[in-house]
Order: C-alpha cells, then sequence, then structure tokens
C-alpha cells in the first residue's frame, strides 16, 4: 500500500466515519466524489444527507455528483495533512474540481473532524534505526524480538551492538528477548496511551527471554512521531522534583491507638463486636455486621497460621520515595490465634522462608528493637519452626 508523508490514501476514507460530525451536516445533501489517481489513488463517493454519511469504494472514474475532486495521490494526501497549501495546489493544477467548489469549502468543514495519521506499528518498528540514540549503547549487545499479532503486526529482531542498530524482518532463535502483543497496544505503548507497567502486568505484553533487556530498549531509541503529525503545544509547566513526605504526626483516634500502644510491648489487640462476638482485626469502632459500637478489647496472637500466600515479582514504585523494592518478595495472609476465622490480617513474610512458606503453617511476628508505636515497629513474620 503505497503511503506519502506516512499515510495512504485509503487511510483517509477508512476514517471518515468516524471522523464524521453529524449535528453540522443536518441541513446538507450533496455527493462529493474523488477521483485520486497515482499509486494508491482509486475512486469514492462520499454522500451527505441530513446528518447521515455514505463512503463508497467505486470502480472506474467517478461521475454526476455535486463536486468531483481530481488530485494525484501524494497532493491529495498532502493537503489533507496540511503538509501542503491547497491554494497553491488549485492554483498550479494538481487539484482541480468539477461542479460547485463551494461545497468543498463550506461543507467539509463542518462535515468531518480533521484527519490525524494512522499509526501503524510497522511503521514504528521500522524506523527504529533513525530513533536509535548510540551514545546510550556503549558496551549493549542484545537482539530484541517483536512479535506482533493482529492487524497491522508482524516479526521483526533489533540487533544492538558495537553503538550499531539494526533491523530483520525475520524473528531469530536466539533473541535476548521476545516481546509478543497485539499490534495496537504496541502502536499505544509507543504513543504513550498505554502505561508499560499496566500493560505487562494485564498480560496484554508477555515477554520471553531477559526482561531486564525489554525495560533497558526504552532508552535507546528516542520517541516515535508520525510523519505528518504536528507535536501538540501545551502549557508551559515549572516543576520542582522532591519527596513529598513530610514530617509529621497523624491522630488516629482511640481504637487504631490501642493497636499502635500494644506494638510498643509486642501485642496485638483486636475490637470485640458485644452482639456477634466477632473480633475485628486491626481493632475498628464499629461492627460492619451488627452496626453497633465495639467498646471491648481483646489481646490476640501473637502467632498466626498461613491461609494465602502472595509472592510478588514485579514490583510497583512507592509513591512517596519513587524507590522499588527488592523482589521477589512474599506477602501473607493469615488468621492471629484467638480471632474471627474471616478476620484476615496481612504482612509480610521473611524472604529468607520464601521457600518453605506453605498454607497452614505457624509463623511468628518479629519486632524492631525500638519501637515507637508506629507501623514500622513489625518487620515481618517467620516461620515458627
Amino acid at each position: 500500500m503505497a503511503e506519502y508523508f506516512g499515510t495512504a490514501v485509503e487511510d483517509i476514507f477508512n476514517t471518515m466515519e468516524e471522523r464524521f460530525l453529524s449535528e453540522g451536516t443536518l441541513d446538507v445533501d450533496v455527493t462529493i466524489g474523488y477521483n485520486i489517481s497515482g499509486e494508491g489513488g482509486g475512486n469514492w463517493k462520499v454522500t451527505i444527507k441530513e446528518g447521515t454519511l455514505k463512503v463508497e469504494d467505486v470502480d472506474g472514474e467517478v461521475t454526476d455528483c455535486t463536486a468531483i475532486l481530481n488530485a494525484n495521490a501524494e497532493t491529495f494526501v498532502g493537503v489533507t495533512l496540511g503538509k501542503l497549501d491547497a491554494g497553491e495546489a488549485f492554483s498550479s493544477g494538481n487539484i482541480k474540481v468539477d461542479g460547485d467548489l463551494t461545497v468543498l469549502v463550506a461543507v467539509l468543514p463542518k462535515a468531518f473532524k480533521p484527519f490525524k495519521p494512522v499509526i501503524k506499528a510497522s511503521a514504528i518498528v521500522e524506523s527504529v534505526e533513525e530513533r536509535f540514540r548510540p551514545e546510550k549503547a556503549e558496551g549493549v549487545d542484545i537482539k530484541i524480538g517483536y512479535d506482533l499479532s493482529g492487524d497491522g503486526g508482524g516479526q521483526w529482531t533489533v540487533v544492538v551492538k558495537d553503538q550499531t542498530c539494526t533491523l530483520k524482518e525475520v524473528l531469530d532463535d536466539d533473541c535476548t528477548v521476545i516481546m509478543r502483543m497485539e499490534a495496537q497496544v504496541f502502536v499505544d505503548l509507543n504513543q504513550g496511551k498505554l502505561d508499560g507497567g499496566t500493560a505487562f502486568s494485564s498480560g496484554q505484553v508477555k515477554v520471553d527471554g531477559d526482561i531486564g533487556a525489554a525495560g533497558q530498549s526504552a532508552s535507546l531509541f528516542e520517541k516515535y512521531v508520525a510523519e505528518g503529525a504536528a507535536e501538540e503545544e501545551g502549557e508551559e509547566l515549572i516543576s520542582l522534583k522532591c519527596v513529598p513526605s513530610i514530617n509529621q504526626r497523624y491522630a488516629t483516634g482511640p481504637t487504631m491507638g490501642k493497636w499502635f500502644d500494644g506494638l510498643k510491648e509486642k501485642k496485638f489487640f483486636a475490637s470485640k463486636c458485644p452482639q456477634c462476638g466477632r473480633t475485628l482485626v486491626p481493632p475498628r469502632e464499629i461492627c460492619a455486621q451488627c452496626r453497633v459500637r465495639c467498646n471491648e478489647f481483646v489481646e490476640i496472637g501473637p502467632d498466626a497460621t498461613v491461609t494465602l500466600i502472595d509472592v510478588v515479582y514485579y514490583a510497583s514504585p512507592d509513591p512517596l520515595t519513587g524507590k522499588i523494592r527488592e523482589t521477589p518478595y512474599t506477602a501473607l495472609f493469615m488468621v492471629l490465634d484467638g480471632v474471627s476465622r474471616d478476620e484476615s490480617f496481612a504482612h509480610d513474610l521473611n524472604p529468607k522462608d520464601i521457600d518453605r512458606i506453605k498454607p497452614g503453617m505457624k509463623v511468628r511476628p518479629v519486632w524492631a528493637e525500638k519501637r515507637t508505636g508506629s507501623y514500622k515497629d513489625l518487620l515481618y513474620f517467620e516461620i515458627a519452626d
């Protein structure tokens, strides 16, 4: 499919329905013909009638329309994208209109949203050599494979070695890493419409091989900008980078305060519902089931029985510091001794016990040497041998 300025003629007509503004054409009844010559050209008939649109791909030259536009493919695409001056194209004869010229001038602007280039996965991949940043590739020797499925997909291998970049239209068997996804997901990632972490954790992106190389690849290339797409000018912002952590204290209230006071003494406290007898961990003022106030406290634990194990291999950044904790780490869901079976408590497991931990095991808390009545007093739980 022939492209001009990164866009094919048929892309413009294929997007007309989604760009159509019906509210601006309620009083319009016209038929516009397009005879586009040259490679990638064709013939189309566009009918707009009382807020409705019909786009037809026609065999042979279009005739008998309110207005007929005749142009070569490159000029038509260039004028549509704003890359070529429309007035110049008319005066030079590269665009000719048979019929009522005012239809094009008066109707089209209110009938359609401006056309934006259709970005294809293949165009993004094929631009890696020109977007390559050799200064970021010192000492790098990797093969990045792309296996993109769906419309516009394909298979490629990007070879980065000796501060050079080479693109191959085949998926090598010895790739350092292979990224598999739908072609549209790949486009959205490169356009910033989809967060990489979200795409990975949701399974939209699958990685085979060295996952570290996948993350490294982002720094090796400049951001892709489609040819013919104008950069949007946003408001100038002044930013100050800082850690949004303020040294202050929060009043937790008497109920949660009982929990933190207990931590200083290496004790766990739960509030107890006077009606159903259920224990609430950590303590809460109201029983959500009985809707009554809970003023009684009982000591529970400190040992617990593991019910569920969650081993984490992908760690999200800390929202306060931006740091990422070491992986893998394990979060335990457990029932502290002496509490209701439906009151699960969650905390970290000692990393040395990851390979041994199983549901049903007994665990015990490991405390900070100096306790101040904060969440830092409880370090983690370990297997109670």
